[in-house]
């Protein structure tokens, strides 16, 4: 009985024991936490974590993938490629001697302890505090106010959750606020107007640095074992910071001034007696004047900017102030220059110029290139999907230099050191290494760069086949094709990249799909008579071109202007530029024209540089798709304060064939246009713009009728040639708003309309950009929180109506020649998507993440809230007729018209998107549509009472996507053209990913450039409104199509 109650009370003292260890654990883990602060004694001041000194050795560390940009989010990813990437990373930096980061995005706290425990690295978190923007009351202001209450408030409170989130996680170095924001005071009020304009931005930055105060008292709070600075553009403000900031605990910087920082030190050293850490300094590695790159020139001035930072520590008898700093930065981002554009192109366009960088700096000329900052070159994608660093050779000298303490060695000891470092053999290292990933002789000759290996098994089938012949009424086809990519680089200015397509067989997936494939299928062309001499005549076949180059673009970058030729590669719109008429339109539906295999856009742009930068030209057979053959000039320059722009648009000849399969050609013609902008305080704009168009149609006659059956003839005017655009923006009730007028004469016709949030606006208000219209439009963007409310109105009356259908005949002895409907081939104008209207618009909007709009082209991949949606209609009375549309017509080559109008109608339509991010690798997109809507030409079939529901859903490497549709058109253009419908109508497409650069579909360039092998297929009923083809007067009830794919990418 003694052992056994021995055993008990040693077992219920083992439970105790263990229970007791489960309650302090926390309490254990919180006391790891790092005891961090600034030391100062007689010799400086030094920078102790756990009571060691700690001289900052950093970089800046970000991730973006080629392809990618400042959005690309890597926490998003599975934990197992993240580890990947950090492994690589973090392990090439530890060897160097890196002892810390800076990043600009949030690392989550876990791989903040990653980082640290398993490479021993520490990290600066940096809250950007609105430098970039910032969501307040639930609506995303770009330029942060930071005189605002609210404002200040949203953000300060965003601090504090963010310290109080990573207050207790081993490996964080520091808290530091913003990025230079004392450069970023763009924002504008009525009071700050007032002052002289050498003190508004002064009066500006007092607001930004009492912020700051408020802020880090508030922190220390919550976090007092951590330091708190903020990152400074310079010493800008020096006199405020000392005035307004007295909690700073460290001065953080970042210093571009070349080799040296010179007064730097002295300066803080007698007005703030601080600590100093650079966030940003170093030199990029690309030489603009000798244009090529230049690891030598970079690696100088590190050494030379390391060296003064250790002679100005602590015990080396100057100022001792320095505590380290980080490097700009680890690898180059090749995102830079333009952000959005040439993203899997390294840009060599210097954006800035900075005379203290005296290798490359010449007068008048930029020599900062964005996109070679990194220590580390941005290599290709390992066989992890991570992508590789290659070290230039600031990585080796630096490697030297960081094994160095300038705590323990001594002054001479560490002069010598650096100074001896044998940078010949360092250069060749780098040369070598260079070599080895991209010959340079190779960049100067064509190379392949990869490509794409794809094939399908296709099997197609029509209700009335199988139902007669059985399996033997479907039919199967094949189709393979490959992509063949190339880059080339012949001179130190001229660069550009082609690709080749090569068919061997095309699937025939037609009438439910079509797609590029298609153009190696036979072509028949049809003879407008079946007969000739009682013989018949066959149709004409001809094969497909088995082989072609399906894009290409070169770049010439000259000193005083660029030029680009491009073929079938993506352009934006010139609507950001000063294109208040829409002139050029967006080209970056490249899918689209593929399936019709356009090879649109394609032509020859000159943007000037320098003291030209103001003009820019662009000339081609086809601009923008659909577009006659054409030039189009911009000028931009500055006047009694105001911007303006000047465009001419002038048509060489006319497009030979339709776009889209059946969309009619235009009428060559010509358009002018002036455009003035001008911001006023507190978020006040004015946008007027003048167009004068189609002067070619002066004295064309046109005819119209009083209404009472009477026929008018009259001509076309000078004056019916120009119109009139104003658009004001302004603050009303805390909301966005705009109310704008446009008046256009008949001909008057503008371009594209550029929607408020661009192509995935999901506004279906019926703008318009042809003449003959008075227009108004008000709108007020309302955000509740993280709710957006967007009403919009549209109301629209024409100058002179639709043309009637009058027949001809005699009456009272008098001739009545009739009437017709207008069309733009046959007459001067035609009243269509200009017709009068009355619309109105609310969507809403839930988005609790502001970094990821809602309705960016991209945020299928980007949105990255657990949920958010939209949910909103469009009414539109529309009491008038129109006249006729036409569409092209291949067999008679030309446009032909539908021969009447669409008749006066009611039309609305209600949406709502959903995404839905439940954990990380999983996502989910569903979107609804009811609608009673017009066809686009043929008015025969009446209006469609539709419905459709889409979805798409990421699972890891999986994705699934399709939609149902009831009584809709089908998914091309021509089917509403020509209203087309169909009873019911379902696709189902599944794919896995085999390989890639992050491991699943996690954004657009991901996801095209992606291996993987799926299966889809579409169904689609039949009945009357189908086509004839299909329905065989009710004979066909369905129609279906099985594809089985799969894509290669290498």
């Amino acid at each position: 009985m003694a052992n056994s109650s021995f055993s008990y009370r040693s077992n219920m003292a083992t439970m105790l024991v263990a229970f007791a260890l489960l309650l302090v654990a926390p309490l254990a883990s919180q006391a790891q936490v790092h005891d961090i602060q600034t030391v100062r004694d007689d010799t400086g001041w030094r920078l102790q974590v756990d009571g060691e000194d700690f001289f900052i050795k950093g970089v800046v560390w970000g991730y973006s993938p080629r392809g990618q940009n400042y959005s690309y989010n890597l926490w998003g990813q599975g934990d197992d490629y993240i580890r990947k990437v950090l492994d690589y990373d973090f392990g090439m930096m530890s060897a160097a001697g890196v002892n810390a980061i800076r990043s600009f995005a949030m690392i989550p706290p876990k791989w903040v302890e990653y980082i640290y425990r398993e490479h021993g690295i520490m990290s600066v978190i940096n809250p950007l505090m609105g430098r970039y923007g910032a969501t307040i009351g639930g609506r995303w202001v770009p330029f942060t106010d930071y005189s605002d209450e609210l404002t200040r408030q949203t953000l300060k409170t965003d601090v504090l959750n963010i310290v109080e989130q990573y207050k207790n996680t081993p490996g964080v170095l520091m808290f530091a606020l913003g990025n230079e924001s004392n450069y970023g005071l763009s924002w504008s009020s009525f009071e700050i107007e007032n002052l002289p304009e050498g003190e508004q931005n002064t009066a500006k930055a007092r607001y930004l640095y009492s912020l700051y105060e408020e802020v880090i008292s508030a922190a220390r709070r919550i976090a007092p074992n951590h330091l708190f600075t903020i990152v400074n553009g310079d010493i800008q403000y020096i006199d405020l910071i000392a005035e307004l900031v007295p909690s700073l605990d460290i001065l953080g910087s970042n210093v571009y001034r070349g080799p040296s920082f010179t007064s730097l030190w002295a300066d803080v050293d007698e007005k703030l007696d601080l600590p100093v850490v650079f966030f940003e300094f170093g030199s990029d590695a690309f030489n603009a004047r000798e244009y090529r790159e230049d690891q030598e020139a970079q690696a100088i001035i590190l050494r030379d900017q390391w060296l003064e930072m250790y002679n100005k520590s602590a015990g080396n008898g100057e100022e001792g102030n320095a505590i380290g700093g980080f490097v700009f930065e680890w690898r180059d981002e090749w995102w830079k220059y333009l952000q959005e554009e040439n993203l899997d192109t390294q840009d060599n366009n210097a954006s800035w110029s900075n005379q203290a960088y005296q290798f490359d700096w010449a007068e008048g000329q930029n020599n900062m290139n964005e996109e070679w900052f990194g220590i580390a070159a941005l290599g290709p994608a390992n066989s992890d999907g991570v992508y590789t660093a290659r070290p230039r050779m600031a990585v080796d000298v630096l490697t030297e230099v960081w094994a160095l303490d300038p705590y323990q060695n001594k002054k001479a000891a560490f002069n010598q050191a650096i100074n001896n470092i044998n940078m010949d053999y360092l250069a060749l290292k780098g040369e070598v290494r260079l070599l080895k990933m991209d010959n340079e002789e190779d960049k100067k000759k064509l190379s392949f760069s990869g490509g794409s290996l794809r094939g399908e098994f296709a099997w197609r089938g029509f209700e009335q086949d199988i139902t007669r012949d059985g399996e033997n009424g479907v039919e199967f086809s094949d189709g393979q094709m490959i992509f063949l990519d190339m880059e080339f680089h012949p001179t130190e200015n001229l660069s550009g990249q082609m690709s080749l397509n090569v068919q061997a067989n095309a699937a025939r997936k037609r009438p439910l799909e079509f797609t590029y494939q298609d153009r190696g299928l036979p072509l028949q062309i049809d003879n407008a008579t079946t007969e000739i001499e009682g013989f018949d005549v066959e149709p004409v076949i001809i094969d497909g071109e088995p082989v072609e180059i399906y894009d290409f673009n070169a770049k010439y970058e000259g000193e005083n202007f660029d030029v680009e030729a491009f073929y079938h590669t993506p352009r934006f719109h010139w609507g950001y530029e000063g294109d208040f008429f829409g002139l050029v339109w967006e080209a970056t539906d490249i899918y689209g024209m593929d399936i019709w295999n356009a090879k649109a856009p394609q032509g020859v742009e000159f943007a000037g540089k320098g003291d030209w930068d103001n003009l820019k030209l662009v000339i081609g057979p086809e601009i923008y798709w659909g577009a006659n053959p054409k030039g189009v000039f911009k000028y931009d320059f500055d006047l009694l304060g105001v911007e303006w722009t000047f465009i001419h648009s002038e048509d060489f000849s006319r497009q030979g064939e339709g776009t889209g399969f059946t969309q009619a050609t235009e009428r060559e013609s010509r358009q002018t246009t002036l455009y003035a902008s001008k911001e006023f305080a507190d978020g006040w704009e004015l946008e007027v713009g003048g167009i004068m168009a189609a002067t070619e149609k002066v004295d064309e006659v046109f005819k119209y009728t009083d209404g009472e059956g009477n026929i008018y003839t009259d001509q076309v005017e000078f004056e019916d040639t120009l119109g009139l655009k104003a658009k004001l923006s302004f603050p009303l009730f805390g909301a966005q708003t705009y109310l704008s007028a446009h008046y256009a004469g008949l001909v008057a016709d503008g371009g594209q309309y550029h929607k408020t949030f661009g192509v995935t606006d999901p506004s279906r208000l019926p703008y318009s950009g042809l003449g003959n219209k008075e227009e108004y439009e008000f709108g007020m963007l309302m955000n509740f929180g993280n709710v957006m409310v967007f009403p919009r109105f549209l109301y629209r009356e024409n100058l002179v109506d639709a043309n009637p259908f009058i027949e001809p005949g005699i009456g009272g002895g008098i001739l009545n020649p009739g009437l017709a409907p207008r069309d733009r081939d046959n007459d001067p104008f035609a009243v269509l998507g200009n017709r009068e209207a009355r619309s109105a618009e609310l969507f809403i909007a839930y988005d609790p993440t502001g970094d990821s709009h809602f309705w960016a082209w991209d945020n299928d991949w980007k949105e990255n809230a657990r949920v958010a949606f939209d949910f909103g209609g469009t009414y539109t009375e529309f009491p008038t007729f129109t006249d006729a549309n036409l569409f092209y017509s291949e067999v008679a080559r030309g446009n032909a018209s539908f021969g009447q109008g669409l008749p006066a109608e009611d039309v609305w339509a209600i949406s709502s998107r959903w995404v839905f991010n439940p954990r990380p690798g999983q996502k989910y997109i569903t979107r609804f549509v009811r609608g009673f809507d017009q066809p686009t030409g043929q008015p025969e079939g009446g209006t469609r009472d539709f419905w459709e529901f889409h979805y798409k859903a990421y699972l890891g490497r999986h994705k699934i996507e399709g939609f149902y549709m009831q009584d809709a058109w089908a998914p091309y253009d021509f089917y509403r053209q020509f209203n087309i419908t169909y009873p019911e109508q379902f696709k189902i497409d599944y794919s896995i990913l085999l390989g890639g650069s992050t491991g699943g579909f996690v954004d657009a360039y991901s996801e095209d450039r992606a291996t993987r092998v799926g299966i889809r297929g579409i169904y689609r009923s039949t009945d009357e409104n189908s086509p004839g083809d299909e329905w065989l007067d009710g004979a066909n009830d369905y129609l279906f199509l099985v594809v089985l794919y799969f894509t290669y990418e290498f």
